[in-house]
C-alpha cells in the first residue's frame, strides 16, 4: 500500500498566531504523537494489547474531539478534524461499533513517543470509519510499523442512542482527512 504524504499538525501549527475559526491544514493522514507510559508495558517488556487500544484512544481524541471552551481559552490544542460537539451533556454522543487491530511487531517503553498516523477511510452516513498505523519517528514513511488498525465510530443522539447523519458541512470538513482503507490479514 502506497501511504499518503503525512505531517505533524500539533508540531507543525502555531495555534498563538491562529485567527478564529477553523484552521487551514493540509489534506491527508494526521501524525498524532501519543506518549507510551511505563505502565502501558505487560510482564514480557512491550505494550500490552489493552493498551495499544488507548494508545489509538488518545490519538483519535486529538484528531477530532473539541475540548471545551474553557479549556481552550487556557490553551488547549484545538482537533484539526473536529467532529460535532459531543461528550458529556451534550445531545450528541460518538460510540464505538467495531475495533481492529492487527500487532505486526512488539513495541517497548519509547521516551520519544509514538506517532499514530490515522485517516478516514470511511465516511459513513451517521459513522466514520479510521484507520491507524502506529509508528516511531524514525520511520516517516510507515515502512514497519508496529500496528495496523481500525475504528468504526457511529455518531448517536445520547438521548435515544439513534444514529445521527453527519451534517454536509462537518462531511466536507472530514472529507479533507480521507485515503485508502487499510488492508489486514486474514
Amino acid at each position: 500500500m502506497a501511504l499518503m504524504a503525512s505531517r505533524n499538525p500539533l508540531d507543525a501549527l502555531d495555534l498563538t498566531s491562529a485567527p478564529d475559526g477553523p484552521l487551514d491544514l493540509p489534506e491527508g493522514p494526521l501524525d498524532v504523537p501519543v506518549a507510551v507510559r511505563w505502565t502501558d508495558l505487560d510482564a514480557y517488556g512491550h505494550v500490552n494489547n489493552a493498551a495499544m487500544l488507548r494508545l489509538l484512544e488518545e490519538a483519535r481524541i486529538a484528531a477530532f474531539w473539541q475540548p471545551p471552551a474553557e479549556q481552550l481559552d487556557l490553551g488547549a490544542v484545538p482537533p484539526p478534524a473536529e467532529l460535532p460537539l459531543s461528550g458529556a451533556g451534550s445531545a450528541l454522543s460518538s460510540v464505538l461499533a467495531s475495533q481492529r487491530i492487527e500487532y505486526a511487531r512488539q513495541l517497548g517503553h519509547r521516551r520519544d513517543v509514538v506517532v499514530v498516523r490515522l485517516w478516514l477511510s470511511r465516511i459513513g452516513g451517521a459513522s466514520l470509519t479510521v484507520d491507524y498505523l502506529v509508528l516511531t519517528r524514525d520511520d516517516p514513511e510507515g515502512a514497519a510499523p508496529y500496528a495496523r488498525a481500525r475504528t468504526v465510530v457511529v455518531m448517536v443522539d445520547a438521548a435515544t442512542g439513534a444514529p445521527v447523519r453527519l451534517e454536509p458541512a462537518v462531511r466536507e470538513r472530514l472529507a479533507r482527512f480521507t485515503g485508502e482503507s487499510l488492508r489486514f490479514r486474514d
